[in-house]
């Protein structure tokens, strides 16, 4: 739902609040859990982009308040991962964002690196095959996402640097790994960032996998409408199907926002804009 200034007014009074003292990690990671499902729940609107920032970041302060008492929660972790790319992915000024990638990408390593197993078996074989062997699909996804939107915001010169480095190998386990633990975690993420792999990669783009993993996205969660924007941006207008491209994005802006409002909101702000561009085509 959309909230009026007045309704933001008094949850912000109430989320901003200093905490009590002698709260304990679980007390912050409660407050920031209920921040956090408060604001995907509402619906995006550029006109509540500040309140809306304002509810993300109060949440990563809650989170890191529960790090700073135990340094080794894989939950945290991931949850503050998640959160910066969010607050990249949203909220950001374009020159921004990358650092904020960086630390998502660096608190998702962390979360990875809190699993015994995986820092022997990094320790011993390198990352890739520990990656293998984590169990763990927040940490995983979220150390993807926001390490190749980071590679991304490099533009042609950071794809190709990244895939010199190896970069592509150690993030291909990520997603492979992810689709092993969970293909539908984040209503299809794993699915959508395969296929944004290999739309964007600069030695191996390959139309059928994007297809393929976005018409299982799209199948599979249909309300979940970045899977469908994913279609448009990366298998339809590369192809220059611009009427296809059309449809699928007035189908974006016409749909319900449904339980992932936050998201869903700023799909369709991106399919009104994205429709404008290619009106003409």
């Amino acid at each position: 739902m959309v909230r009026t200034k007045w309704t933001w007014a008094l949850f912000l009074a109430v989320a901003l609040a200093a905490p009590a003292a002698g709260q304990t990690a679980k007390d912050f990671i409660a407050q920031a859990d209920a921040l956090f499902s408060q604001l995907w729940t509402t619906q995006y609107v550029e006109s509540e982009a500040s309140a809306l920032r304002a509810l993300l970041e109060r949440a990563i302060a809650l989170y890191e308040k529960a790090l700073a008492q135990e340094g080794a929660n894989a939950y945290v972790l991931s949850m503050l991962s998640r959160c910066h790319y969010m607050l990249a992915d949203i909220f950001l000024p374009e020159k921004e964002k990358a650092d904020a990638h960086a630390k998502g990408q660096e608190y998702g390593e962390r979360a990875l690196r809190t699993d015994p197993e995986f820092v022997r078996v990094e320790r011993e074989k390198g990352f890739v095959e520990a990656v293998k062997v984590s169990p763990d699909i927040a940490a995983c996804f979220w150390t993807y996402s926001n390490w190749a939107r980071k590679i991304e915001l490099g533009g042609a010169v950071g794809l190709l640097s990244a895939a010199l480095r190896g970069d592509d190998k150690k993030l291909m386990a990520l997603m492979e790994r992810c689709l092993e633990l969970e293909r539908g975690y984040i209503s299809g993420g794993p699915l959508r960032a395969l296929a944004g792999y290999w739309a964007k990669h600069p030695f191996s783009k390959d139309p059928a996998k994007v297809k393929a993993f976005l018409d299982e996205a799209i199948a599979t969660f249909p309300d979940y409408l970045e899977n469908r924007l994913f279609y448009v941006e990366y298998y339809l207008l590369p192809a220059e199907r611009w009427a296809e491209a059309r449809a699928e994005l007035q189908k974006i802006i016409d749909a319900p926002v449904g339980r992932d409002a936050l998201e869903n909101g700023y799909v369709k702000v991106r399919a009104v804009v994205l429709l404008g561009q290619i009106g003409g085509k």
